[in-house]
């Protein structure tokens, strides 16, 4: 079997052909995967930003809970003190509204726990 010079450069160029063909598919699904992945990773980005505003008044409603918590406290320590009438039937009615408010809060975390 004897290959003449123009056969060698025949196969040697089918092959590099067959080579190159190769790798263009293959760095074709590399790009291809990177894409997706630059999709993939701007969909999350928008989703954290949006969980991100969707969170950002926990900590004021966690503030305004222990505020609450502090008033109810101060109440009841004055209607038990006995000081003014007049004053501890108020700070009762604002005791009792702030109660509901905390049952409600803690009956609402409750389910959603």
């Amino acid at each position: 079997m004897d290959l003449s010079n123009n056969d060698l450069w025949a196969a040697a160029l089918a092959l590099a052909s067959v080579v190159v063909v190769v790798i263009a598919v293959l760095f074709g699904l590399v790009i291809a995967t990177l894409q997706s992945i630059d999709r993939h990773a701007a969909r999350t980005y928008t989703a954290g930003k949006q969980i991100a505003q969707n969170t950002v008044a926990l900590w004021t409603l966690e503030q305004t809970n222990r505020d609450l918590v502090a008033i109810r406290d101060a109440a009841r320590g004055v209607e038990r003190a006995g000081i003014g009438a007049g004053v501890v039937g108020s700070l009762s009615a604002a005791t009792e509204k702030v109660q509901d408010w905390l049952d409600r809060s803690e009956h609402h975390d409750d389910k959603s726990s």
